[in-house]
C-alpha cells in the first residue's frame, strides 16, 4: 500500500459498536430491516432468520429460491439477491409477509450483483467486484452507476448518502465505511470509518447500524464515530 494510502486508513476512526449478538444459524452473511424487524441470511442454511429487533427473538424463518446474498427492505417489500441453480445464477427476488415471493424475479445486469439497498423507492445494487452501485427501475434496467474505491460487502442509505461497506482484500484486508452522495454525480467517494472485522452486510434503522461479523456468528450493532 502507498505510504499516503496507509496514512490516511490509519486516521480514521473505527465503527463504535454497541452490541454483538449470537445469530439464530451459522454464518450469517446479508441483512435487512424495516426498524421492527431483522432479517438475516445465513451462508449454512440458505434461509433467512426473521429477527424480532428489540426482543432480539427469532419470530419466523422464510426458504428463498435461492442463497440471499444480499437484502433490503424498500417500500414494505423484502428484496433480495439470489443466487439460484448450481450455477449461482443472481436473481432479484421480491417478498412480503402477506403474498410471499413474487411469481417472477430479476435477473441481474450481467449476471452480477450482492448487496442490496433502497434509494427513493428504487433498488441500488452492489457488484462487488465491478466496485460499482447501480441503480435500477423496476424493470432492472441500470438508471445511475456509482463507482466505489473498494469491493461492496455491504451497502445502506440515509437520505441521499449511501454507506458502503467494503473491502480490497476480503480474506486479509481492511474494510471500511465509504460515504457516496448519490444525489450529486460529481461527488467523490469518502472513507469515514474503520470496520476491525470482516463484516457482511450493512442495514440502517433509522437509529442504529447492523451487520454481520459472519465467521463469529455474530449480529453487530454499531454507529458511526463522530
Amino acid at each position: 500500500m502507498p505510504k499516503a494510502a496507509a496514512k490516511a486508513t490509519t486516521m480514521l476512526a473505527p465503527i463504535l459498536e454497541l452490541d454483538r449478538l449470537p445469530a439464530f444459524s451459522p454464518e450469517p452473511h446479508a441483512i435487512a430491516t424495516d426498524g421492527r424487524q431483522l432479517w438475516v441470511s445465513s451462508k449454512t442454511t440458505r434461509r433467512i432468520d426473521v429477527i424480532d429487533r428489540d426482543a432480539f427473538e427469532k419470530v419466523g424463518e422464510i426458504d428463498p429460491p435461492g442463497m440471499p446474498w444480499g437484502m433490503a427492505y424498500c417500500d414494505g417489500v423484502l428484496a433480495m439477491t439470489c443466487g439460484e441453480t448450481s450455477d449461482d445464477t443472481r436473481i432479484i427476488r421480491r417478498y412480503t409477509r402477506e403474498g410471499g415471493f413474487a411469481p417472477n424475479g430479476t435477473p441481474c445486469p450481467e449476471d452480477t450483483g450482492s448487496h442490496l439497498a433502497c434509494y427513493e423507492g428504487q433498488l441500488l445494487l452492489a457488484q462487488w467486484y465491478n466496485k460499482r452501485l447501480l441503480l435500477l427501475d423496476d424493470a432492472g434496467e441500470v438508471v445511475r452507476r456509482y463507482d466505489a474505491p473498494h469491493g461492496i460487502a455491504g451497502v445502506g442509505v440515509v437520505n441521499a448518502i449511501a454507506c458502503i461497506l467494503g473491502t480490497d482484500d476480503e480474506d486479509a484486508g481492511d474494510y471500511w465505511i465509504t460515504r457516496i452522495d448519490l444525489s450529486d454525480p460529481s461527488s467523490k467517494p469518502q472513507d469515514i470509518a474503520l470496520v476491525p472485522f470482516r463484516a457482511r452486510g450493512l442495514a440502517w434503522d433509522g437509529n442504529t447500524w447492523w451487520t454481520n461479523h459472519r465467521e463469529a456468528d455474530q449480529i453487530v450493532a454499531f454507529v458511526l464515530p463522530s
